[in-house]
């Protein structure tokens, strides 16, 4: 069934579920995956991008006017970036050479201003995101800014109790377990 929405953002969740029915032998578990796919950057991120703005709207730290700044390399970032060219925010994001050009470009087609930091061996490590997060840390000193702060941000975890919600609905039996893939951890807990 299809479903209507009033604008851009309406269109994060609500995602189907479907049953493996070749991949899993007959009389073994029942096993669904959720498409996250359908969500408009094509990732569950989008989800706890929304709630991290809206928590933030809600508690009036983040206000018309203001950049939102988050350190990414991906998915996060193509959320945020969306997120908030739907609901009229500046976004600066701090990324690097060293991720996924496509996702740098994504964030750039929703408008992002993107910063890249050279990342010398072209890898990912830990001193590199350390750069990124105190590159971050330091703009969000200023007034205009609002810093998302994926790592910190207990509203991520709203999003995927709202993702946990539809699972449960879809099934409408008991779950025996749940797996995801480990990022900042919200969608596990939040589911």
């Amino acid at each position: 069934m299809s479903r209507k929405v009033t604008n851009a953002l309406g269109a994060i969740g609500n995602t189907p579920i479907v049953k493996l029915n070749k991949v899993v032998p007959e009389h073994a578990a029942d096993v669904w995956v959720k498409l996250e796919g359908g969500n408009p950057t094509g990732s569950y991120k989008d989800r706890m991008a929304l709630t991290m703005i809206e928590g933030a709207e809600a508690r009036g730290e983040l206000k018309p006017g203001m950049t939102v700044v988050e350190y990414t390399g991906g998915s996060t970032g193509s959320g945020l970036a969306f997120v908030c060219a739907v609901k009229g925010y500046d976004f600066h994001v701090i990324s690097s050479d060293a991720f996924a050009k496509e996702k740098l470009d994504t964030m750039r087609a929703f408008g992002a201003n993107l910063e890249v930091i050279h990342s010398p061996s072209g890898q990912i490590d830990s001193v590199l995101i350390q750069h990124m997060i105190d590159r971050a840390k330091e703009l969000a000193t200023r007034d205009d800014y609002f810093f998302t702060d994926q790592l910190n941000n207990a509203d991520i975890i709203k999003g995927f109790e709202k993702m946990g919600q539809e699972i449960l609905e879809q099934i409408e039996k008991p779950i025996d377990a749940f797996t995801c893939s480990v990022g900042t951890a919200g969608a596990l807990m939040g589911v």
